[in-house]
């Protein structure tokens, strides 16, 4: 970080996403899927559709794209679901380059009214963060499966200021910049902790026991401040390649059937 940075400068990077762009394994798969869209505060967002069965939303973590849910994908289409993928805006083809998170809580809003019957939310990292907070009494889901979340967004402001040495005043700074930007009570209403305490559904918390990103101990945390959630730690998986994991993919797979079975 340069001294002179400013701290408009550091809020709009704390912001900004790494665009990257579909892989080829990616975009094999996107081939096989619908492509559908959805329109929310006049603009229009792409989805993907592929599979019969009971629907399964995965939504993928900060700077990445849908690609890295796609192995998870696979297994659960094999299983015969139905899974619904996107790029969370601004990520991989989405439109932009920073992220918002008003905008991305609308997006998913939307998503859960469109997705009639919807069986199960799986999301990974900070999608985890988006998709619990945006949930509202009206969705059907039947469980939520977070992989790696992060408790809260004041945990990532406290990663920022960790990863580029701002001193107390400075974070301070930045904190009363986010909320000029995002409104007071954003810490509140981007809280997975928080969010997790007012959920209706049955989840699963699932966090590698080596994630040196998001230590486990939130994972012990969320799973204490979810009613009816179970947790399972994957020995030596960390907090980006936990998504690619068999192990992973099958905890995952074995816990949506569990959920079908009682009903």
């Amino acid at each position: 970080m340069s001294a002179a940075e400013s701290v408009d400068d550091l809020v709009e990077r704390f912001f900004t996403v790494v665009k990257l762009p579909h892989d080829p394994f990616a975009r094999a798969f996107l081939n096989r899927c619908r492509s559908h869209t959805v329109k929310v505060n006049g603009r229009f967002y792409k989805y993907f559709q592929s599979g019969s069965g009971p629907t399964v939303l995965l939504v993928h973590g900060l700077n990445t794209n849908l690609g890295s849910m796609v192995p998870l994908a696979e297994e659960l289409l094999a299983q015969g679901y139905r899974m619904v993928l996107l790029d969370v805006p601004p990520h991989g083809e989405a439109l932009g380059t920073t992220g918002d998170p008003a905008e991305i809580r609308a997006l998913l809003r939307a998503l859960y009214d469109r997705l009639t019957g919807l069986h199960a939310v799986v999301a990974h990292s900070m999608g985890g963060l988006w998709a619990l907070t945006a949930w509202h009494a009206g969705v059907t889901a039947r469980t939520v499966v977070s992989i790696s979340a992060p408790p809260a967004m004041m945990f990532l402001v406290e990663r920022f200021a960790e990863m580029n040495g701002l001193d107390a005043d400075r974070v301070r700074e930045v904190i009363g910049r986010i909320e000029e930007r995002c409104g007071q009570a954003v810490w509140d209403e981007y809280s997975t902790l928080g969010a997790a305490r007012t959920l209706g559904v049955p989840g699963l918390v699932v966090h590698g026991a080596a994630d040196d990103y998001v230590p486990a101990v939130h994972a012990a945390e969320l799973h204490a401040g979810w009613r009816g959630s179970a947790v399972e730690l994957v020995e030596g998986a960390g907090h980006f390649d936990i998504v690619e994991s068999p192990e992973v993919r099958k905890i995952v797979s074995a816990h949506l059937r569990s959920v079908e079975e009682t009903r």
